[in-house]
């Protein structure tokens, strides 16, 4: 399965609300640090939550199944790198759960988009702005 298809948990926070938590901080972890292998991880793990080597590791084949982290032999162990930046990643996300609640949502999440957006000076700058270049595009 790939991570695009995975379940979107609103009320998690950051990475989790489509990864599991545990999944979402090896994520964190390896966009942190370019690079890692699986000792890596554990060891920035292990400082938070006593977790078994053997659960990192298939918490990373995991990810990488899910296209999410890319897999290299580097001597006797395998170093993992980001198939999809941090940013990327948000993008897919963000695009994905506007489509969905567009499809079925599109007033209500007008509107509290719009309500959100209008609280908050500094993003309605930024909106205003989206939609004039948006506007110009079309014009």
């Amino acid at each position: 399965m790939s991570w695009l298809e995975a379940e979107f948990k609103p009320l998690n926070k950051g990475v989790a609300k489509v990864l599991g938590e545990l999944e979402a901080r090896v994520m964190e972890i390896i966009w942190d640090l370019g690079e890692a292998t699986v000792k890596d991880v554990h060891k920035i793990i292990n400082e938070e939550k006593k977790l078994a080597y053997t659960t990192v590791l298939t918490i990373m084949a995991r990810l990488t199944e899910k296209g999410l982290l890319t897999k290299k032999n580097v001597g006797l162990a395998h170093s993992y790198t980001p198939a999809v930046s941090r940013e990327e990643f948000y993008d897919k996300v963000a695009q994905r759960v506007v489509e969905g609640l567009m499809e079925d949502f599109a007033e209500p999440a007008f509107t509290h988009f719009v309500k959100k957006v209008g609280s908050n000076p500094e993003k309605l700058a930024e909106l205003e702005k989206m939609l004039q270049k948006l506007k110009e595009k079309q014009g």
